[in-house]
């Protein structure tokens, strides 16, 4: 199987928003518009990517920092191209351009009954903080922001 990777373009979207849709563990809401993934990828430019697998996108992750640490949000591979490595090269390329920023902490929000995620991170070496929660506000028009 041929897999090739390269940066996510805003012009992705429609194509990553319907991997994210069907993806088991993925919530999706008003910060994941059209106009609010353009905004991050044109904001953090190369350091999320995609895979494609004969001109369709097959993978994702949305990957950033805020001039500190990394964050990586929606990480996906659609289900017949799992268990090929396409995720964790996903991961070594977001990882290897936040070397490229000096960035030495990355962090990832997931929910806690995404098992199969849990695992996968775990696999590559994150580790799932107790200690600490997250706290919501929200600032935008409507509750779809959480």
């Amino acid at each position: 199987m041929s897999v090739t990777y390269r940066p996510m373009v805003a012009e992705d979207y429609d194509e990553i928003y319907e991997l994210w849709r069907v993806m088991p563990g993925m919530h999706l809401g008003e910060a994941d518009s059209r106009e609010q993934i353009a905004a991050y990828v044109a904001r953090n430019p190369g350091q999320s990517f995609v895979s494609e697998h004969e001109g369709r996108i097959i993978g994702t992750i949305l990957c950033g920092n805020d001039g500190r640490n990394a964050y990586i949000h929606h990480t996906a591979v659609a289900e017949r191209y799992r268990r090929r490595g396409v995720a964790s090269e996903l991961l070594r390329l977001a990882l290897a351009k936040q070397t490229d920023f000096n960035r030495v902490k990355c962090h990832l929000l997931i929910f806690c009954d995404n098992d199969l995620g849990q695992a996968f991170w775990r696999r590559h070496g994150f580790t799932f903080r107790q200690e600490i929660g997250v706290m919501t506000a929200l600032v935008g028009k409507t509750e779809k922001n959480v």
